[in-house]
């Protein structure tokens, strides 16, 4: 019997792989027939649903996203408080869309303007021309921390036709409530000012720590300092890099930059009192607690042959 199949099979070979053929194509053929009836037909032409770029870019153009609607550092959903202050930040570049310069000015803190920007003019010369300069942007906002957020303006790339990161502007901005409940900003990475008014003194002079301006990546205070004595002192040589500095709670040391400092700055004459401002080496974090500012190397004689340092700390607590 198996004898006799095989020989059918040999006589009947190329009609045999004929019809397997014609079967496959027939089940091939049912497939496509298939997928069309599925997803449309002649009348109705199968679109793509993926949107463009120039569709994205129409969709976010002027207008806020939280991206991925999570705090950067935290990672925790944002609270409807945090979008309502987002919406803030979206106010403010309406206005500078718009070239309405002044009401964009006067949604900063008294703060903001008066350590960054004392008028309407500095802040459209070293601000509004440096971002936005008369054309519109896209924004991008992503909560950082609390009240601080990580601002991205981009160009109208559409009206532009050309996209390119180097265009990409960053910038950090606080939002706060003010005593009479209207919400205000600090722009361009700063976070605004902490009174202090702490002092302490030895037998040459006494310093008051007036306040402290906070940036996202260094952090100013600024002293009374008056000089006791009849001689001329001066508050640091900048021999050493580490003799000016704050120190937290956990002891740990930043720095004074001192290089930007010059000695007239840090001179006193006879019973003189002056204000000086010093930055310091100091990143913005919430966590940290700052106990003290540190100076090493007060020298009551600006004689070298009779220079003699004395070391004096402000609690700040």
């Amino acid at each position: 019997m198996g004898k006799r199949i095989a020989e059918w099979y040999i006589r009947n070979k190329s009609k045999i792989l004929f019809v397997a053929f014609v079967a496959l194509v027939v089940i091939i053929i049912n497939i496509i027939l298939q997928l069309v009836i599925k997803f449309g037909n002649d009348d109705e032409p199968v679109q793509d649903s993926t949107p463009s770029l120039a569709d994205t870019i129409n969709n976010n153009f002027n207008t806020i996203t939280m991206e991925s609607a999570d705090s950067v550092l935290s990672g925790d959903e944002l609270t409807s408080y945090q979008v309502t202050m987002a919406g803030i930040i979206e106010q403010f570049v309406d206005y500078c869309n718009a070239k309405n310069v002044n009401d964009a000015y006067n949604m900063l803190t008294e703060d903001c303007k008066q350590e960054m920007y004392s008028s309407v003019e500095s802040f459209t010369t070293y601000y509004y021309n440096n971002v936005f300069n008369g054309t519109s942007k896209k924004v991008n906002v992503e909560n950082w921390r609390g009240n601080i957020y990580k601002v991205e303006f981009t160009p109208d790339f559409l009206a532009s036709g050309v996209y390119s990161e180097d265009n990409i502007i960053q910038d950090y901005m606080r939002v706060i409530q003010g005593d009479d409940g209207q919400y205000k900003l600090d722009i361009n990475s700063y976070l605004g000012r902490e009174e202090i008014n702490k002092t302490s003194e030895n037998d040459y002079v006494s310093v008051t720590v007036l306040r402290s301006d906070t940036y996202m990546d260094y952090q100013t205070y600024t002293f009374s300092i008056t000089n006791k004595t009849s001689n001329e002192v001066i508050l640091d040589d900048r021999i050493y890099t580490d003799s000016m500095y704050l120190e937290d709670e956990n002891g740990i040391q930043y720095g004074a930059y001192s290089q930007e400092l010059s000695d007239p700055e840090l001179t006193l004459s006879q019973n003189e009192t002056k204000e000086v401002t010093i930055k310091f080496y100091n990143k913005f974090s919430s966590e940290k607690v700052i106990n003290k500012v540190v100076f090493l190397r007060i020298s009551p004689n600006y004689d070298d042959s009779m220079r003699r340092y004395e070391k004096l700390e402000i609690g700040l607590n």
